[in-house]
């Protein structure tokens, strides 16, 4: 399984997460994988971004220019943790990430938040290199 598919496995078990009655990881994976399939990559973005999710969140925060965290879409909002997860807690190199979250935004999200995405991504960017 590509890194490719499993980002996009990670969003949508984190959005099956964060529905209006939560649910545990676990059972929001049986909404995504196969029976018996395993995704260790995913496993570790789901994981990653909950364990670390108000970390991760006071990165975004002052990077979202008149919008809270609460406000963005669902899809925005993980992708977002998903892709500063992986810009602040792996070795995945900074392009990778954001170009993985701009193209699965494209793909799930509107048609701004790509560029809405982007913008944000490298803000942290910079912010990281201070």
């Amino acid at each position: 399984m590509s890194r490719k598919e499993s980002r996009e496995h990670a969003l949508k078990v984190l959005f099956q997460m964060e529905t209006k009655e939560p649910i545990e990881a676990a059972e929001a994976k049986r909404f995504v994988l196969e029976v018996n399939e395993q995704d260790v990559f995913m496993d570790e973005l789901v994981s990653g971004v909950k364990n670390n999710q108000d970390a991760i969140d006071e990165q975004i925060r002052p990077h979202l220019k008149q919008w809270t965290l609460e406000r963005l879409s669902k899809i925005d909002r993980i992708l977002l943790r998903i892709a500063v997860y992986e810009l602040i807690y792996t070795d995945i190199p900074e392009k990778v990430a954001v170009n993985e979250a701009v193209n699965l935004s494209k793909e799930y999200g509107d048609d701004n938040s790509y560029k809405f995405i982007n913008g944000v991504l490298s803000e942290v960017i910079k912010q990281k290199e201070q």
